[in-house]
């Protein structure tokens, strides 16, 4: 039922789509059948009270239990046994990127504990998360390269460029050109929502790249209100990813109660996932 209801809400366009036969319910990204990739939704978990019910955090103060079985039906869902394990970073709000050399159970088991809001890889068999609940989830594919990324992009993180240290990165570590980089961005809070002080706005001012472009915040008789996804678009333009190449879900997470929300729950709530992963060939 609760399927019926998004599908109502949402305008979803490719690449878009929402996931009918998983639980939890996710919106998924339109890829190579080689690559899994998409951002989870509320729904269809086994967490319960201001968690239900697919929270995917450990930090927030749910069951362990029952996030580990949300995480495990993730995995079956999108993978099919295919990978073994989710991988996520202990998230701070910079702009350090990690990269995933190996599928070392214990090595990707000390990740969760690194500080970081980037995960890359080009190993098969290995999901790479992030989580948010507000914040803006970023997935990056190079098919051709066949490497990956998701990045967790708080304003904190925008205004340290996290975005454009990933693609700089990706180009280092693996040579992916930035024009061809695909990249999608997940649910976060829109700027009908997203309040902010003045100081914060101040702080983005300082941004060449933001000069001349209209509407990355908003004026407000009640304050100031940020524009995450404009500041990223063009960020990424900027180095070179191509607009055409840069596709939105466009969903706030404060307007819709089938997305966890930090601002709207008053703090006490679960966590979305995005996420993505390279299937052996």
């Amino acid at each position: 039922m609760y399927q019926v209801l998004i599908m109502r809400s949402l305008k979803l366009k490719y690449p878009f789509s929402l996931d009918n036969q998983s639980e939890p319910a996710y919106l998924k990204c339109a890829a190579p059948p080689s690559i899994a990739a998409g951002f989870t939704l509320r729904p269809g978990g086994f967490s319960c009270g201001p968690f239900a019910s697919a929270n995917m955090s450990f930090q927030v103060g749910d069951q362990e239990a029952a996030v580990a079985k949300n995480r495990r039906a993730l995995l079956d869902g999108v993978g099919d046994d295919v990978f073994p394990a989710l991988v996520t970073a202990r998230q701070v709000h910079g702009n350090r990127c990690l990269t995933v050399t190996d599928r070392n159970p214990e090595k990707l088991a000390q990740l969760a504990l690194t500080g970081a809001d980037a995960l890359l890889t080009n190993q098969p068999g290995v999901l790479l998360g992030v989580l948010t609940a507000d914040c803006l989830p970023l997935i990056m594919i190079d098919a051709k390269q066949r490497v990956v990324a998701v990045v967790h992009v708080g304003w904190r993180g925008l205004e340290q460029a996290i975005g454009v240290e990933t693609v700089t990165e990706l180009g280092r570590r693996f040579a992916v050109e930035a024009e061809t980089l695909q990249v999608y961005a997940g649910p976060a809070i829109g700027c009908c929502c997203f309040q902010v002080g003045v100081e914060v706005v101040d702080l983005f001012r300082r941004h060449s790249v933001l000069n001349g472009l209209e509407e990355w915040y908003r004026e407000r008789t009640s304050g100031f209100y940020l524009d995450l996804l404009k500041i990223q678009r063009a960020q990424l333009m900027a180095v070179g990813v191509a607009e055409e190449n840069f596709h939105i879900v466009d969903i706030c997470t404060f307007c819709h109660d089938f997305c966890f929300s930090y601002r709207r729950d008053h703090a006490i709530t679960g966590r979305q996932l995005a996420f993505v992963g390279l299937k052996e060939k």
